[in-house]
C-alpha cells in the first residue's frame, strides 16, 4: 500500500469502509486526528464511501462526500470539522451491528449511565463531570449498542463548548478520566436537559417509554426500525429511566452515580 504525501487513506470503522483523498500533504497528516474511535486501515477496493478534501492555490479548501460537494472556500480546520461530522454520521447509519443514540454514555459500578440528548442539552458537560467523579467514560456523542442492548464505547474526544459554543476537543486524560473497553449492561437511562438554577425533580418512566426516549435520538430509527426498536427495548429491561430539567452538572452527578452503585447490588 502506498504512503504518499497525498495518497488515500483507506479505513474500516464499526464495519462501515470509507475512503478518503486529498490533494494537500497538510490535509492528510491531520485525517487520521478526526477517523472514528478504533478505526483501522483497510484495502481501497474494499471501500465502499469516499469522501474527498480539496486544497486549492488560495490555500482554502473544499469536502466532497459521495461525488457531492458539502462546502467550499474554508479553512482547513472547517474542512477537517466537516469531513468529521460526515464520517461520523456515515458510520452511525450504516453500521450494521450496531445502533448508534446521540447519547453521553459513561461507566460505573459495573453498569452504563446513558444521556440521550440534542445537541445544546448538556451532554457533554455531565458527562465530563460524571468523569471528574470517577466515571469511565464511553462517549459524549454516541451510546453504541448491540443487539442484546449492551453499550460498546465510542469514545471519541470529549467536544467541549466554550462560552462563545465553540467546540474544542478534549481527551479524558486531562479530566483525569479513563476510557472504558468492555461492553456493558445499562443500569439507567437519564433525560436531562440543562436549565440552569433549577432543582432535580424527575420522573420515572415505565419500560415503553423509556425505549422510545432512546429511539427517538437513534441514527438509524428510520432505516432500520425492527433493528432499533429491539436494541432499545433490550438496553432499557431492568434499568432506571429518569426524565427532568437538571440545574448544575455537579450537583446531579452524586445523585446519579449513587443510583449506578445501588442498583449494582
Amino acid at each position: 500500500m502506498t504512503d504518499s504525501p497525498t495518497a488515500p487513506i483507506s479505513f474500516e470503522a464499526f464495519g462501515v469502509t470509507m475512503g478518503v483523498t486529498t490533494n494537500r500533504r497538510e490535509a492528510r497528516d491531520r485525517i487520521p486526528e478526526i477517523l472514528p474511535p478504533g478505526w483501522r486501515r483497510c484495502s481501497d477496493a474494499a471501500v465502499k464511501h469516499r469522501l474527498a478534501i480539496v486544497g486549492d492555490e488560495r490555500g482554502t479548501y473544499a469536502v466532497d462526500v459521495g461525488g457531492k460537494p458539502v462546502i467550499a472556500n474554508v479553512s482547513l480546520d472547517i474542512a477537517l470539522d466537516t469531513l468529521d461530522s460526515a464520517i461520523r454520521m456515515r458510520v452511525a447509519r450504516e453500521a450494521r451491528e450496531r445502533i448508534f443514540i446521540h447519547a453521553g454514555a459513561v461507566g460505573h459500578a459495573g453498569g452504563a449511565l446513558v444521556l440521550p440528548g440534542s445537541s445544546f442539552t448538556g451532554k457533554t458537560t455531565l458527562v465530563a463531570a460524571l468523569v471528574r467523579a470517577g466515571a469511565t467514560y464511553y462517549s459524549d456523542e454516541y451510546a453504541v449498542l448491540d443487539s442484546d442492548g449492551l453499550v460498546h464505547p465510542y469514545a471519541k474526544p470529549l467536544s467541549i463548548r466554550d462560552d462563545g459554543y465553540l467546540q474544542r476537543d478534549q481527551r479524558v486524560e486531562a479530566l483525569g478520566g479513563t476510557t472504558g473497553e468492555q461492553r456493558l449492561p445499562v443500569r439507567a437511562v437519564v433525560v436531562a436537559t440543562y436549565r440552569g438554577t433549577i432543582e432535580w425533580a424527575p420522573e420515572q418512566l415505565d419500560a415503553g417509554d423509556a425505549a422510545l426516549a432512546l429511539i427517538a435520538h437513534a441514527v438509524p430509527a428510520q432505516d432500520r426500525p425492527a433493528e432499533t426498536l429491539r436494541a432499545a427495548t433490550r438496553a432499557v429491561e431492568g434499568a432506571l429511566t429518569l426524565r427532568g430539567d437538571r440545574g448544575e452538572a455537579e450537583d446531579l452527578v452524586p445523585l446519579l452515580l449513587a443510583e449506578l452503585e445501588a442498583r449494582a447490588v
